[in-house]
C-alpha cells in the first residue's frame, strides 16, 4: 500500500511539474518561455516608451471563436454582409494562410478550445503584472494565451498595447523560432492602430 500511494505523488508531482495550468495542450513552460521572450526582447513599435519593466495587464486577452471561422464557410454565406476580415487571422495579406496549413490551422483551433485560464498567475522577465487597482495606468500591454503550430516552428499571439486616449495598437502577431530561446517577427494580420 505504501508503494502504491508513494507512485500515486509521485505521478501528481510530475504533472505538475509540466505545468498545464493555462491549456490542456500546451504546456504552462512554452507558453512562458515565449512570453518572456517576447517581453524582452521585442520591440515591435518605436513609440513604445523603453520601460525597465513592462506592465502586463493580469487578464489574459480573448481569443475568439470568428479568428478561426473561414470566410467561405456557410455562416458567411447565410449573411453575406457580415464580415470577419478584421478577426480572422488566416489572411493572404499578411502571408497566414499560407504558413498555416490546414494540419496548423486543426492545431491552433485545438489549443483555443484548450484554453483553461483567463487570467495571468505569474508575472513575465521584466514585467509588471497589473492589478484591478492599478488597471486605469497607460502604457500597459495585453497578451492572448499563444498558439503553436504542430512542430511549434510558429507561433501566433493576439496582442495590444494601451498608452491613453486614442493612444494604442494591436492585432495578431506571427513569429518563428530560431532556436530553443530565440524567436522572429514574421508577419501581423488584422493590425490597427490608435
Amino acid at each position: 500500500m505504501r508503494k502504491l500511494t508513494l507512485i500515486f505523488f509521485g505521478f501528481l508531482n510530475m504533472t505538475f511539474a509540466i505545468g498545464q495550468t493555462y491549456s490542456s495542450v500546451t504546456s504552462d513552460k512554452e507558453i512562458y518561455d515565449f512570453l518572456n521572450w517576447m517581453t524582452v526582447n521585442d520591440r515591435k513599435y518605436g513609440e513604445e516608451p523603453k520601460l525597465k519593466r513592462k506592465q502586463i495587464y493580469y487578464k489574459i486577452l480573448s481569443w475568439d471563436t470568428t479568428n478561426f471561422i473561414a470566410k467561405d464557410t456557410a455562416l458567411i454565406n447565410k449573411y453575406p454582409n457580415f464580415s470577419l476580415d478584421h478577426q480572422y487571422i488566416y489572411q493572404r495579406r499578411g502571408g497566414t494562410d499560407t504558413i498555416f496549413k490546414q494540419q496548423y490551422r486543426d492545431f491552433l483551433f485545438k489549443q483555443f478550445t484548450a484554453i483553461k485560464d483567463t487570467i495571468w498567475h505569474n508575472k513575465f522577465s521584466k514585467s509588471n503584472l497589473l492589478t484591478i487597482k492599478k488597471q486605469k495606468r497607460p502604457n500597459r500591454y495585453y497578451y492572448s494565451i499563444p498558439l503553436f503550430s504542430v512542430d511549434k516552428k510558429y507561433v501566433i499571439i493576439h496582442r495590444q498595447y494601451y498608452c491613453g486616449s486614442l493612444c494604442a495598437h494591436g492585432g495578431y502577431y506571427v513569429y518563428r523560432r530560431l532556436d530553443d530561446k530565440n524567436w522572429e517577427y514574421v508577419t501581423a494580420v488584422n493590425t490597427w492602430i490608435s
